[in-house]
Formats: C-alpha cells, sequence, structure tokens
C-alpha cells in the first residue's frame, strides 16, 4: 500500500498488516488444530498468569471467551488454572510445560511464516518497522 498523504494512511495500513497477520495466524492455527484466539491466549500468556479477566481485558474479548478457551486449550495440556495464593475468588491462567514447548514450536511457526511473508524487505527495512512498531506500545 502506497501512502497517499491522506490522515488515514497509518490507520489503513495498520489494519492492513493486521489483516495479513490474521492470515499468517490463521494458517499455523489450520496446522495445529487451533484457532486464531487460542494462538492469541497462548501467546498472550508467555511467562505471565493473569487472571483470566485480566487476559480478556489484553485480549479484547469477553471473560466467557476466556474460560471457553481455557477449557479446550486445558484438554489439550497446554494451560493450566491455579488459584490466587493471595485471593482465592481469583483464577490465574499459566501455560504447562508442555504448553511452553508448543508455544516454542508456534512462534517459530510464525516466526517462519512471516519471513515468508515479507520476504521482499530488507533487513534495515525490518528493523525499521520493529523500531517504529515498538515506538507505539507501552
Amino acid at each position: 500500500m502506497e501512502p497517499t498523504g491522506q490522515p488515514d494512511d497509518l490507520a489503513r495500513t495498520l489494519l492492513d498488516v493486521h489483516r495479513q497477520m490474521r492470515v499468517v495466524l490463521a494458517s499455523v492455527a489450520r496446522q495445529e488444530g487451533l484457532t486464531v484466539a487460542q494462538i492469541e491466549l497462548l501467546c498472550a500468556l508467555g511467562d505471565r498468569r493473569p487472571a483470566l479477566g485480566e487476559l480478556a481485558e489484553l485480549l479484547g474479548c469477553d471473560k466467557t471467551n476466556i474460560t471457553g478457551m481455557a477449557d479446550r486449550l486445558a484438554r489439550r495440556g497446554l494451560v493450566a488454572r491455579r488459584t490466587d495464593p493471595d485471593d482465592r475468588r481469583v483464577t490465574r491462567l499459566h501455560l504447562t510445560d508442555d504448553g511452553r514447548l508448543f508455544g516454542r514450536r508456534l512462534r517459530a511457526a510464525v516466526t517462519t511464516a512471516v519471513d515468508e511473508r515479507w520476504s521482499s524487505l530488507t533487513a534495515a527495512q525490518r528493523s525499521a518497522l520493529v523500531r517504529l512498531t515498538a515506538t507505539g506500545t507501552t
């Protein structure tokens, strides 16, 4: 997409990148028998142990969606629930050892797919893109 100098260029560009990443994630998800949302949940966990509500906020969805995804991922042995030791009303989700291994495999698959999709970018362009997008996040 070529910039047009219009006020919505940034929004249009980011939406296009988002759409392209959803295609990448959907491809990896299909190969692994997951949904894109489940991959996003696994990636969001990493070393965190968020409460289900915190995870819903992080992923921009309803807590009931997180509950269903957590159930399916727990059946696969990828995540586990733990009661918060400081507040027994709160349930926290974390990756199991298998979930961590699976997560590494997912990241490798996503990295390969991203490299293939954006292979026309030079190393300098990739670095610039990483630097520019990192400044827009907290």
